[in-house]
């Protein structure tokens, strides 16, 4: 009896780790690859280094327009893109949002 619910556990730990890890993984080329467009569409200057992570310059109709979802998504992207845990977000070098471990501060 006790073998058999291990050897349940241990298959359901398996299965965990071969389909969770891939999904905590980030793919640096995707995440580079959507920056650049939102560089090359003139909202958002390249990631620079800050004194706390890394600091994304947004233009105001960037900030306007974009959904909760659209800011969380481009964090997530700059954040795996330069393998930081704090990314902000400014306009003029005032702070709009800050994301620290993936999570609006």
């Amino acid at each position: 009896m006790n073998f058999l619910k291990l050897k349940c556990a241990s298959a359901v730990a398996l299965g965990l780790a071969v389909f969770a890890a891939p999904a905590l993984a980030c793919d640096k080329n995707a995440s580079n690859d959507r920056i650049s467009k939102v560089v090359a569409s003139g909202e958002m200057q390249r990631p620079t280094r800050v004194s706390e992570g890394f600091a994304a310059e947004v233009t105001e109709k960037f900030w306007a327009s974009a959904d909760v979802k659209k800011k969380q998504d481009l964090a997530d992207d700059i954040a795996c893109s330069v393998d930081a845990k704090t990314v902000s977000f400014t306009r003029d070098r005032s702070v709009l949002q800050t994301y620290r471990d993936g999570k609006a501060q």
